[in-house]
């Protein structure tokens, strides 16, 4: 994987999602590759000629950058990792994230962080800072098989469940957010019971939109035939998606009950977005 230093004009970007004024993404690309991320279609990586996980771009002066535009835009609230993943491995060398938070706190500007990295332990101390409102951690929970076609590249999931749970230890406030639910394939009640005592967890369904859902379904049937079968129906007619999304919901409805947890369901409509599509 190509990784280069690069020096950019802007590091806080307004945004529409609720979990901040402004976006933060300390690098462009990222090194894990999944085959279902929404930023593959993001339109500056769109117009970028190269390979989408083999590149990151460190954007060696964003903490200087930072330190000038937090004292211009005075935001209260910003979000972390929209389009890339702060702490990749790369990051323990660059130390750039790290600089981030490091002015974040200095100045008490809140922020939420999207994450499906252990290393975000690394920084443990300051995220104890009491600036961190929320980590949000993805996880998920198919088989290695199935994982090696989608991710391989991706942080383990069981060293996800096992940060997510050193970070709630810590006090820190993090979401498992079970991403993405794959219909005939994904067992929710499990992460229910695996984090009953933070108390709340979020999902987020496959985003059957994509402009490479066809590589995905591809990827699924070398696994699970006949749930890639149940997907290209899904795509073709609206009313078998919208079936399978509902019972999907109400099993995590179910499972929510059960276990007396708070959740939250996202699903993308047959021919749309949710509204935080996180662009």
């Amino acid at each position: 994987m190509e990784i280069k230093n690069v020096h950019i004009t802007r590091i806080l970007n307004p945004t529409s999602i609720d979990l901040g004024e402004y976006v933060i993404n300390p690098y462009k690309g990222c090194g894990y590759a999944c085959l279902y991320c929404y930023v593959r279609f993001n339109k500056s990586v769109m117009k970028d000629h190269r390979e989408w996980g083999d590149y990151v771009d460190a954007r060696i002066n964003a903490p200087e950058l930072l330190e000038k535009e937090l004292k211009k835009k005075k935001p209260e609230r910003v979000l972390l990792g929209s389009t890339t993943e702060c702490f990749a491995p790369y990051e323990r060398k660059l130390k750039i994230t790290s600089r981030i938070l490091d002015i974040l706190n200095e100045n008490g500007v809140k922020y939420s962080i999207l994450t499906r990295s252990p290393f975000v332990l690394d920084q443990i101390e300051k995220l104890k800072a009491g600036y961190c409102e929320n980590i949000y951690f993805t996880v998920n929970s198919f088989d290695k098989k199935l994982k090696n076609e989608l991710e391989p590249k991706s942080p383990d999931f069981l060293e996800r469940r096992k940060a997510i749970k050193i970070l709630h230890e810590n006090k820190i406030s993090v979401i498992p957010y079970f991403s993405p639910i794959l219909p005939g394939i994904s067992h929710i009640e499990d992460i229910f019971g695996e984090f009953k005592e933070i108390g709340r967890v979020e999902f987020e369904g496959l985003n059957f939109n994509l402009g490479n859902i066809d590589g995905i379904i591809k990827a699924v049937r070398k696994i699970y035939p006949q749930v890639a079968y149940l997907y290209e129906v899904m795509k073709k007619d609206k009313n078998v998606y919208d079936e399978e999304w509902g019972k999907i919901k109400k099993g995590v409805m179910r499972a929510a009950i059960k276990y007396k947890m708070n959740h939250d369901v996202y699903v993308h409509s047959h021919t749309g977005y949710f509204e935080n599509k996180y662009l």
